[in-house]
């Protein structure tokens, strides 16, 4: 065959999505999504066990296929395929597929529609193609239809995001760590509380409370792969459903094991098509898909940080995470790059969710693991299958371990961005509040063994876009009496269902003074020299001992007025600076030392020597 023959009672192939990719890797090109339909019918009735159907030609860009059919729900085809000429070689072995809808979701209650009683095989990936034909193994196959999927070029091209989380909330850099909850997922501020000597006893910040939300890793949106939103939107216009998961579910999808990059995007596109029109849901089965490079996307729309109800696993969506490995992992185990992503991915959505890897989940009547495979799930609700494979399967173990000994559940989320030495306390400010509930929670705090109690319950109008569903009364702004000299000063955000306390903050109070030597200025006979100084412990000013050429000649006290501490050094007043002047020999140069002196017998403060 020369000429690669038109489809047989050819529905049509019309480009379905129109929508740009580009892969991480810097792929250039601009595909879409294109399906094309055809009749397998060998005969007026169908095909019955042991017939071989019609072979329509498909596009050679074609990376999936799927077969529909009514009657036997039992009937078992092989999918064979050739390219030109060549012979024909088995594709895949399917019979209906598994992984479905929840029962009386939307998306069964659209299958049921859309499909008018015809049933969907499994997807079958293929590449470079020309023709397909399916033959009947068991059962008998009562107007069977072919689903061949596969990109094409786009006529237009359209800027690409990628690593950036999809349904609406905001963008995520691309972290290199595992995250951990609270002020500590981007890291401790960068703020030091200085309480020693030749520092200013107070820290603020303007960071916002957007830089708490737990860090997302890098997520490919439906945008950035090219999702055609018509699809789901025709499928579904009341849009997706949501439930507060408690397990994941982890999948393989079957596919290519060779997929580039870029090839992934174009395989993630090409399942969504299989599900809207090839088994007729809503949306993406899945909630994400992860391929061999690491690469994570988002699947079903509705919001990634969200508990979207996807169609993955039957009567075992509502409530649980839907996580695809991109590949046949019957034999060949996921890559390394494809694990982790599945850990960082899970870790983050288990915290921000508050799923404890440790606590097994009594759902559907059983009791199962955290993170399961789609099998477990299928064993339990009926729908037998093998995914994600044996080799997919074999991984799951590591990865409990690993979230188990990562994730911390119930833990609160929390800061301290101001923290402010006056005499005779310590005053903090921040916010905190539990991942598990949107009333307030207890802040506590300690000077050295000395507990006390506060609530977080102050409106801090920053965390209401942050933590939407927990609302903006979680501020504190407490003050701490503190006696004179050394203390240990601490704060905790206390846990109200299970996890540990958050200890926000310990730091070191010193009674040492605090001061700057600011300059020294020489005549012929004489040095002046400036600065200023703070006694922690007491508003009132304090001596500065002098020494010149190594040798005390006395003090000079720090008691004139300085405006500028009031707003460095608040609470202490402004007169707290010096400004002296010292005989020396003239026509040679001196070295001028100064030390701080405690009111209260504290360590003294070196504040510098200079030489003039």
């Amino acid at each position: 065959m020369t000429t690669r023959r038109r489809l047989t009672t050819a529905l049509g192939a019309g480009a379905l999505a129109l929508l740009a990719w580009c892969s991480l890797a810097g792929a250039s090109g601009h595909e879409g999504t294109a399906v094309t339909r055809s009749s397998l019918d060998a005969t007026p009735a169908g095909l019955a066990t042991g017939e071989t159907s019609v072979s329509p030609a498909v596009p050679a860009t074609t990376n999936l296929l799927a077969v529909q059919w009514r009657g036997d729900r039992d009937a078992r085809v092989v999918v064979e395929t050739r390219d030109g000429d060549g012979p024909w070689t088995r594709a895949a072995t399917v019979g209906e597929a598994d992984g479905g809808a929840d029962t009386g979701s939307p998306d069964a209650r659209a299958a049921t529609q859309r499909l008018g009683g015809r049933w969907a095989s499994e997807p079958v990936a293929v590449r470079g193609v020309d023709e397909v034909r399916v033959r009947v193994l068991t059962g008998t196959l009562d107007d069977p239809r072919l689903l061949a999927i596969g990109p094409t070029p786009a006529p237009y091209r359209v800027p690409v995001q990628s690593g950036l989380v999809g349904g609406g909330a905001v963008a995520i850099a691309v972290a290199a760590v595992l995250l951990i909850p609270g002020r500590r997922l981007l890291g401790l501020l960068s703020v030091t509380v200085v309480l020693a000597a030749a520092t200013v006893p107070m820290i603020a910040t303007s960071r916002r409370a957007d830089a708490f939300i737990p860090q997302a890793p890098p997520i490919i949106t439906r945008g950035a792969w090219g999702a055609d939103e018509s699809l789901r939107l025709t499928a579904c216009p009341d849009g997706p459903s949501y439930q507060t998961p408690q397990f994941a579910v982890v999948h393989h999808t079957a596919t290519s094991n060779s997929d580039t990059p870029a090839q992934s995007y174009a395989t993630v596109r090409s399942i969504y098509t299989y599900y809207v029109l090839g088994r007729g849901y809503c949306d993406h089965g899945y909630n994400f898909l992860i391929d061999r490079f690491g690469q994570i996307f988002e699947g079903r729309y509705g919001g990634v940080d969200r508990g979207v109800i996807g169609a993955h696993a039957t009567n075992f969506n509502a409530g649980s995470i839907g996580v695809a490995l991109i590949g046949d992992h019957s034999s060949l185990r996921p890559s390394a790059a494809a694990v982790s992503s599945l850990v960082r991915l899970l870790h983050w959505k288990m915290t921000i969710h508050a799923i404890d890897p440790n606590a097994p989940v009594a759902t559907r009547g059983a009791v199962i693991d955290p993170v399961i495979g789609h099998r477990d799930a299928g064993a339990i609700s009926g729908d037998t299958t093998a995914c994600p494979g044996n080799a997919g399967y074999s991984i799951l173990g590591a990865v409990r371990t690993w979230l188990r000994a990562t994730v911390r559940v119930g833990v609160p989320w929390s800061a301290v961005d101001l923290v402010q030495r006056t005499p005779g306390a310590v005053r903090m400010a921040g916010w905190a509040l539990d991942p598990e509930t949107t009333d307030p929670i207890e802040v506590h705090t300690y000077v050295d063994s000395t507990g006390a109690r506060w609530m977080a319950d102050a409106e801090r109008p920053d965390l209401a876009p942050v933590f939407p569903d927990r609302g903006s009364a979680h501020g504190f702004d407490v003050t701490v009496p503190v006696g004179p000299g050394t203390h240990t000063v601490c704060a905790y955000a206390i846990s109200v269902v299970r996890g540990d306390n958050d200890a926000m903050r310990c730091l070191r109070t010193s009674g040492s003074p605090m001061g700057f030597f600011e300059a020294v200025g020489r005549a012929p006979a004489e040095l002046a020299f400036s600065g200023w100084a703070i006694d922690p412990d007491t508003a009132d000013p304090i001596p500065i001992a002098v020494a010149v050429d190594g040798r005390y000649v006395g003090t000079t006290p720090a008691d004139r007025d300085r405006p500028e501490l009031a707003g460095l050094v608040p609470g202490y007043g402004t007169n707290h600076g010096f400004l002296a002047v010292l005989p020396v020999v003239p026509g040679v140069p001196h070295t001028i030392c100064l030390w701080a002196l405690s009111a209260l017998a504290d360590p003294q403060s070196w504040l510098g020597c200079r030489v003039a």
